[in-house]
């Protein structure tokens, strides 16, 4: 790729961002005196299963830089029974544990000097249902009736301190060793291999070996009765670890872990540090999974996979999951973040490295555009209610604010675009310096622009903090001028009157008809022009390959031109014209027709991402018209774009059909099905009774979508029929189509029985909480699900982990379309919920008010549509 670059004039810019410095211990942000430093911790824990508490008791070697009179660190949820400075005890009186700080305080009789030091500490707590710090998962053993409990430990962001006192802040690094009390038939498994085990009565005590430097958010402990199954790596032992029955259907997660390994190794230029790695299934707990460094845990449903039962999705997202916890193994654990204000440059790149693994392994997939993560990233960046890349963390509600798609999917976003500016071998060995430099340390943001800007030459140091320092991002206008094609910036937004105005250092990249490659500019100014000549005169496609983060709008004549090259465009870019011509409807700059006209001219072709933005916008527009008049024609609209693809693909797999046409299938049928494409429900329902009498009638790669469209029309007997099976199957995999499908009913009377699942022991409680929102959305009922949930919100919430506390209420709200609603929200907000609930409150009024102005706006609009024949 071709850059013109220019380093002069960078001054010109107006931006709004800060000078972030490089780590340093003693400036690193954080509640804790900086005065105490933990090195070593040695934890003894003995869980009991019966009562559902535990026992615990530690050492903590010191490294004390100025004298105290006090050490203070973090401890919640439990008691503090007794504590040792240099094994003198100290009176009760001395131990005060402040619940609403999370801070236990150790008053010390004398000061104490500078020097080494250690601390002992007794402590008891509870073991909890829902994934914060040490928690319980109940599950039904596979090929038995057994109940059985399985523990797991979720200790990101601030929940270590659940387990065990201890300084629960990422830049105090330190080395852990664990010993754990447990039931003589389990297997205990933490981030070390075992060191020694010994049986005391029914029970045996497992000490585990000690770890590197670490923050004690990585720290992991997982017990249970479990099978594993072994393989080795570059010299690593690989493990895959499962409850009983199900190690086999963690073969392809071990493969796949190996191929992982020795790419990284490669990729990072050093090699992964710890003698093993445990791949570890969670039946229950919490919902996703943690990058614990050596024993990564896995809700089962991203880890597990059978061959004759799972879907394509299935296996794509156990591969994306386990690229991107493996990623974090390096830029995460061996480099960590100094603090919660720079979690991008882990959840960033992890969520960018495991793309780009992915994508290596299996291209296929498309795996960059797959799930239009870049667009949704934009579309909540577009909004009054976004905050920068780095955002300012103040407390653990704030922490645990910052898990969001800003964090994850604008971060990836903007290391895509920054290493197509650079070169991918160039941006490798900026980050292969990043690690060498501050591996078993700490980083910030500002210690990877230095590895990129002194490796690559260029003033990355003074281009990146643009696009992490400040919120939002550009619109590029491209317009015609004399020979050449003007182009300008601006802030993009949706919603959001009198935005600040906002500039950047813009990595374009162009694409111009009828030459060979693409071209780079790196914009500096609020306006230029590309420097190629005689541009004006041919089609010019900015954004190559929908690497770039920022949105395009072209002047007629320019976009005219670029309709007529269409069908020599490939399907990323054909996907980057769509979601900004979508989004500039949304913002009100074009009109609904202008999208329509070009869904017209990408559909000739059956490709399984352009249709995914066609589907999703389809049944977006869908869901605002619910209860509308209008709803019955835009439907019939609706179709008429989607069927004759499906009409092509068909409803069965061919031999030797390639992984893009299974994904379309899937797509198709879900939307087409949520436009009540009376064909596709019918053969929904048929394939579905064929399923209870034959389980192989409906491919694996089917099932969650005819299941959930099943469960969307479904009467008394089809739920009933779909809750047995729900009940019966030990796959959590089917257990999710299943429930998804059941919470899925437009049936107010069927919906609230399945609401009421919920409030059982019937499934994970990281379940039950995340199948309310997806009642919301898929149900055409938010009102009914919003009624139950404020009527049982206490029990709701007890089922939540710390990410899913502040937002779950918030969150319920996110498909209403009418402004009423985000009064409620604010109004209910205001008496009921806690401070930390704030910013999901602001997102989610933001999404409603946004949908009622867009619903009234495209009303007018859609009888201008004409009308397709319905198929």
């Amino acid at each position: 790729m071709r850059w013109s670059f220019f380093v002069l004039g960078f001054s010109l810019l107006t931006s709004f961002v800060r000078a972030e410095s490089k780590f340093d211990f003693a400036t690193t942000p954080g509640r804790l005196p900086k005065d105490v430093v933990p090195t070593e911790y040695a934890i003894r824990i003995a869980p009991d299963l019966d009562k559902l508490t535990f026992t615990g008791s530690e050492t903590v070697q010191l490294d004390v830089r100025k004298p105290v009179s006090k050490i203070i660190l973090n401890a919640l949820e439990m008691e503090v029974t007794a504590a040792t400075i240099d094994q003198h005890p100290l009176p009760k009186k001395a131990i005060a544990l402040d619940t609403a700080q999370e801070l236990l305080t150790l008053t010390l009789p004398n000061e104490l000097p500078v020097g080494r030091h250690e601390i002992a500490l007794e402590f008891h707590g509870k073991i909890n249902a829902q994934g914060q710090g040490l928690f319980y998962a109940r599950y039904t053993e596979q090929g038995t009736k057994e109940k059985k409990i399985m523990l797991g430990t979720q200790f990101e962001a601030t929940d270590a301190r659940r387990m065990f006192p201890c300084w629960d802040e990422p830049s105090f690094r330190a080395r852990f060793q664990l010993t754990a009390l447990v039931p003589e038939k389990f297997l205990a498994v933490s981030n070390m291999p075992i060191e020694a085990e010994k049986k005391i009565g029914a029970k045996k005590e497992v000490r585990f070996m000690l770890t590197p430097s670490m923050a004690s958010y990585l720290v992991v402990f997982c017990a249970g009765e479990l099978d594993t199954i072994e393989g080795e790596q570059d010299g690593v032992k690989l493990r895959v670890v499962t409850t009983r029955g199900k190690a086999e259907q963690g073969r392809y997660a071990l493969e796949t872990e190996a191929k992982i390994l020795h790419y990284y190794n490669d990729y990072f230029g050093t090699p992964f540090p710890l003698p093993k790695l445990d791949l570890i299934a969670i039946p229950g707990g919490f919902g996703g999974a943690m990058e614990n460094w050596g024993g990564i845990t896995y809700f089962e449903s991203v880890l597990l996979f059978d061959p004759k039962n799972s879907s394509l999705e299935t296996k794509e997202r156990v591969f994306a999951v386990i690229a991107h916890e493996m990623a974090h193994q390096w830029f995460g654990d061996l480099v960590t973040m100094a603090w919660w204000d720079n979690l991008w440059l882990n959840e960033g790149f992890a969520s960018w490295m495991g793309t780009k693994c992915t994508d290596h392994f299996n291209p296929e997939w498309n795996e960059w555009q797959r799930d239009l993560p870049k667009d949704r990233a934009m579309d909540y960046d577009a909004r009054s209610s976004t905050h920068p890349v780095q955002q300012p963390v103040a407390n653990e509600a704030d922490a645990d604010a910052a898990f969001d798609d800003i964090t994850y999917l604008k971060g990836q976003s903007i290391i895509r675009m920054f290493e197509s500016f650079l070169g991918p071998d160039v941006f490798r060995e900026g980050i292969r310096k990043y690690i060498a430099t501050h591996k078993y340390s700490n980083a910030t943001t500002a210690d990877l622009w230095s590895a990129l800007t002194d490796v690559s030459g260029k003033p990355m140091n003074t281009i990146a903090p643009e696009w992490t320092e400040q919120p939002g991002f550009p619109l590029v206008e491209a317009k015609q001028a004399d020979h050449s094609i003007a182009v300008s910036q601006s802030r993009f937004t949706l919603n959001f009157p009198n935005p600040p105005a906002l500039t950047w250092q813009i990595p374009l990249t162009y694409e111009v008809q009828d030459q060979q490659g693409a071209n780079s500019f790196l914009l500096r100014q609020p306006n230029d022009k590309l420097p190629n000549d005689e541009l004006a005169d041919h089609a010019v496609k900015l954004n190559v390959g929908d690497a770039g983060y920022y949105r395009v709008e072209y002047d007629d004549a320019s976009w005219q031109r670029l309709l007529g090259q269409i069908g020599q465009l490939s399907e990323a870019d054909r996907v980057n014209l769509l979601t900004d011509a979508w989004a500039l409807v949304e913002a009100n700059r074009k009109p609904l027709a202008f999208y329509f006209d070009l869904v017209g001219k990408v559909t000739s072709e059956d490709q399984p991402v352009v249709y995914e933005q066609i589907s999703e916008t389809l049944t977006f527009i869908d869901r605002l018209l619910i209860g509308n008049p209008a709803r019955a024609q835009f439907q019939n609209f609706a179709r008429g774009i989607l069927r004759p693809a499906f009409d092509r693909v068909g409803w069965d797999e061919k031999p030797g059909e390639p992984a893009p046409i299974t994904q379309l299938r899937g797509f198709l049928i879900r939307g087409l099905g949520e436009l009540q494409d009376g064909d596709v429900v019918s053969g929904c329902r048929a394939r579905f009774a064929a399923f209870l009498q034959d389980r192989n009638a409906i491919a694996p790669d089917l099932r969650p979508t005819i299941f959930e469209v099943v469960g969307h029309y479904a009467d008394l007997r089809t739920w009933e029929k779909l809750h047995e099976l729900a009940l019966a199957t030990t796959s959590i995999e089917e257990k999710d189509n299943l429930y998804t499908a059941l919470f899925a009913t437009t049936n107010p009377g069927l919906l609230a029985r399945s609401l009421a699942i919920t409030l059982t022991d019937e499934l994970p409680a990281s379940r039950a909480g995340r199948l309310l929102p997806r009642a919301s959305e898929r149900s055409e009922h938010p009102e009914v699900v919003w009624k139950f949930a404020e009527a049982h919100m206490p029990a709701l919430l007890a089922k939540q982990d710390s990410l899913g506390m502040n937002r779950f209420a918030a969150g319920l709200f996110n498909y209403f379309s009418d402004a009423k609603e985000a009064e409620v929200l604010e109004s209910y907000a205001k008496a009921k919920l806690p401070p930390g609930a704030e910013k999901a409150v602001k997102k989610a009024a933001d999404e409603v008010r946004f949908r009622a102005e867009l619903k009234t706006r495209l009303l007018p609009q859609l009888h201008s549509l004409g009308e397709k024949p319905s198929a």
